[in-house]
């Protein structure tokens, strides 16, 4: 579908590059009124491939995701562990959870923060997730060529800006946590106070409000092991200003839970809403460090629960 003029709405999803500059200040103005979430409207994952011809960042040189190679990987002792604030909401807050038709996003306050790891405070925005089906995996990137059954998002920005929208114009304006989520033996006790609302929000454009949790126990428990690397939002616009920290510790969840997650659902039509992700994107010369050394191949295998 075509944009319709420069002053188009367009819709940010998940998550750093290069600065983004607005033609005029109508554009800009547009650009900052943009939801957190991942977009409402104009795109699908049906038409992928057009995806640059009315969003041009789609078809930029710092595109996200990429697969993660973990022998080109470059060791930054500088890359401290992740600190986290605020993470633990009480039930007496309320939340919004909303299935947009591509994915199923909670948002976040502003009062959970990133504190550690990063070169800013970043404040959280929202949270999504990307899946597959049970015949295909479907998390966005990759480790060694290999995809995962998901990957949660959790979207932060820069707190020297007064809302996402605007720090998703500016290098450096967005930080997405990432984890890769796959199948284990036992009931994941964390997940629960989402993936139990999933039923209220089943149909695409359903929005429901659901008591706070720990935020933290969707992540994984180690937050010192993670690659970071510079890329974009992993649907349209694609704004390239996203620092991604993708952890090495996975999440587990039950089988039952796995299947929750896929195959409750609905976008239009009626239909499942599964393998809302995108493929790697090449890395065009960017760097990927690990704040970890990585193992010299062949001495040691990725424990359970790691990538590596």
């Amino acid at each position: 579908m075509r944009a319709r003029g420069p002053a188009v709405i367009l819709l940010i999803t998940c998550v750093l590059g290069p600065h983004v500059t607005c033609q005029d200040h109508t554009e800009e103005e547009e650009h900052d009124k943009q939801p957190a979430g991942p977009g409402h409207h104009h795109w699908s994952y049906q038409d992928i491939l057009e995806w640059d011809k009315d969003y041009p960042e789609c078809g930029g040189k710092a595109q996200s995701p990429i697969d993660v190679d973990t022998q080109h990987t470059v060791f930054d002792a500088q890359l401290r562990p992740i600190q986290l604030s605020g993470y633990n909401l009480s039930t007496a807050e309320t939340l919004e959870l909303e299935n947009n038709k591509h994915t199923v996003v909670l948002k976040l306050p502003g009062t959970m923060k990133i504190i550690g790891g990063l070169p800013e405070i970043y404040q959280a925005a929202q949270l999504h997730f990307h899946w597959g089906s049970k015949s295909n995996p479907g998390s966005e990137h990759m480790v060694n060529g290999r995809r995962f059954p998901g990957e949660i998002h959790v979207v932060h920005y820069n707190s020297e800006y007064t809302s996402v929208e605007k720090a998703a114009n500016h290098s450096g304006g967005l930080a997405v946590l990432a984890a890769f989520i796959e199948k284990g033996p036992d009931y994941n006790e964390g997940y629960e106070p989402l993936l139990s609302h999933l039923e209220a929000v089943k149909d695409g454009g359903q929005i429901t409000e659901i008591p706070g949790f720990d935020i933290s126990r969707l992540l994984p428990q180690r937050l010192d092991r993670y690659f970071r690397y510079n890329g974009s939002l992993t649907t349209p616009p694609c704004l390239q200003t996203v620092n991604w920290t993708i952890f090495n510790q996975t999440i587990r969840l039950s089988e039952t839970q796995l299947d929750l997650l896929e195959d409750t659902l609905h976008h239009d039509h009626d239909q499942l809403l599964q393998e809302n992700f995108r493929d790697p994107q090449k890395l065009n010369g960017r760097n990927v460090l690990s704040s970890f050394k990585a193992p010299v191949l062949g001495r040691k295998a990725a424990g359970e629960g790691e990538v590596m």
